[in-house]
């Protein structure tokens, strides 16, 4: 999961020329991505991607974006 999400996140910064600050994925995704780390917390999570997590059940693909209110939080 984790090399998934740095895929797109990579993908989005040479498409767009900066990269994601927002990851959105569905709670299954979320319990997936945290077997990838050795401290799942979500502060621990955020911290690492760089990225604010948003945990929808809406989110059928994780994807990554930009919004200029997670830019303030993220990092």
């Amino acid at each position: 999961m984790l090399s998934f999400i740095c895929r797109i996140a990579a993908d989005f910064e040479s498409e767009h020329g900066f990269r994601p600050n927002v990851l959105y994925i569905n709670p299954s995704h979320l319990r997936r991505m945290r077997d990838d780390f050795a401290d799942p917390s979500m502060t621990s999570i955020r911290r690492l991607l760089g990225m604010e997590v948003l945990v929808s059940v809406d989110a059928v693909h994780p994807h990554v974006g930009w919004t200029q209110a997670a830019s303030r939080v993220a990092v």
